[in-house]
C-alpha cells in the first residue's frame, strides 16, 4: 500500500526542498532551510505556507538577506513558500 502524504497544518515543522531560493531574493538558495508552519493559504496547485524560520535557519540567514526585507518593509524570520518547495513530514 502506498503511503500517504501527511496534511499540513499551523504548528507543524516543515523543510524546504533541496536547491529552492527564496522568492523574494532568488540568489538565495534556503534548501533545507526548516521552520513552522503559521499559516496556510489557497488551494491546489497555487497554496502557499507563512513560515516562521527557526533558530537554525536564522543562523544561516546571510545580513544581505536581511537588509533587503528591512529595506522592503518585510519581516526575515518568516517567509511564503509555495506548498510544493516544502518536504511533508512522514506520515
Amino acid at each position: 500500500m502506498a503511503k500517504r502524504k501527511a496534511k499540513l497544518s499551523a504548528g507543524d515543522r516543515v523543510t524546504i526542498r533541496p536547491e529552492v531560493r527564496m522568492p523574494e531574493f532568488e540568489s538565495l538558495v534556503i534548501g533545507g532551510w526548516s521552520g513552522m508552519i503559521m499559516e496556510m493559504q489557497g488551494r491546489g496547485a497555487a497554496q502557499k505556507i507563512i513560515l516562521e524560520w527557526d533558530e537554525a535557519a536564522l543562523q544561516q540567514m546571510p545580513a544581505e538577506y536581511q537588509s533587503h526585507c528591512e529595506s522592503q518593509g518585510l519581516f526575515h524570520g518568516y517567509a511564503c513558500i509555495p506548498l510544493a518547495d516544502i518536504e511533508q513530514p512522514e506520515a
